[in-house]
C-alpha cells in the first residue's frame, strides 16, 4: 500500500505493509505514477515513466507475504 503525507509543506511517499501497515521503503512520484494516457510524463531524471500496469500489493517480511 502507498502512504502519502504532506507536513509542513514537505511531501513524503512511502510504501506500507498492506496487513500491518508499517513501513517498507520511501518511495518517489515515478514509482507510483501509472501511465494511461498520451501525455508524456517523466521521472526526477528526465527519463520517460512508461509504467502502465499498478503496483502489486507490498508485505513486510513479518506478514508471511499476504498468504
Amino acid at each position: 500500500m502507498i502512504r502519502y503525507q504532506m507536513k509542513s509543506g514537505k511531501q513524503t511517499i512511502t510504501e506500507i505493509c498492506e496487513d500491518c501497515k508499517c513501513h517498507v521503503r520511501n518511495l518517489s512520484i515515478s514509482d507510483i505514477i501509472v501511465k494511461k494516457t498520451d501525455l508524456i510524463l517523466k521521472d526526477e531524471d528526465g527519463n520517460e515513466i512508461t509504467r502502465t500496469e499498478p503496483r502489486a500489493k507490498c508485505y513486510c517480511e513479518n506478514c508471511d507475504h499476504g498468504s
